[in-house]
């Protein structure tokens, strides 16, 4: 199959660079999980904490930390359409009150006193958090197992200059 030329700049101008910059040093199981990883932190109904627990994982788990902070990132509009959802499945699920805010409702609480709006929203947001964390371990496993085969297939294993010296 030819690509057009338009589709080879593209390819080589920012879809191999990107991948280089995804897979430096990391095994395409590595890349899975850190993609799995930024997809399950972005969309998870808190706020202000992605950062550092893209950060933390990232760290305990030797993944790639930039290419998890930027799928976190990435997956920002999607955080905010699915907080609500979130919360009103934990409500749902553990049969709590149910939430009698909308989305322009909690933002106004935030801007007016985002401490008074953290009190009346805790454990809405608590349910919402415990709602993620039940849809997010096998979601986890399924995009791992997804990305796995498309990784495998994209990155290439660095190759040594030397290979006699692997061996001392």
């Amino acid at each position: 199959m030819k690509l057009s030329r338009p589709r080879k700049y593209f390819r080589h101008k920012v879809v191999n660079p990107l991948l280089a910059i995804l897979s430096m040093g990391i095994t395409p199981h590595k890349l899975a999980l850190t993609v799995a990883l930024g997809v399950m932190v972005g969309i998870m109904p808190l706020f202000g904490l992605a950062t550092l627990i893209c950060t933390l994982l990232g760290v305990w788990l030797r993944l790639n930390i930039p290419a998890m902070l930027f799928i976190c990132y990435l997956l920002g509009p999607l955080h905010l359409l699915l907080y609500l959802p979130f919360i009103r499945l934990g409500i749902y699920i553990f049969g709590a009150s149910e939430l009698r805010f909308t989305f322009d409702q909690i933002l106004n609480l935030f801007r007016q006193d985002w401490l008074q709006a953290l009190n009346q929203l805790w454990l809405a947001n608590l349910l919402g958090l415990a709602a993620w964390l039940l849809i997010s371990i096998p979601m986890l496993g399924l995009i791992y197992i997804i990305m796995l085969p498309v990784f495998r297939k994209l990155v290439r294993p660095p190759v040594a200059d030397n290979p006699e010296e692997d061996t001392l």
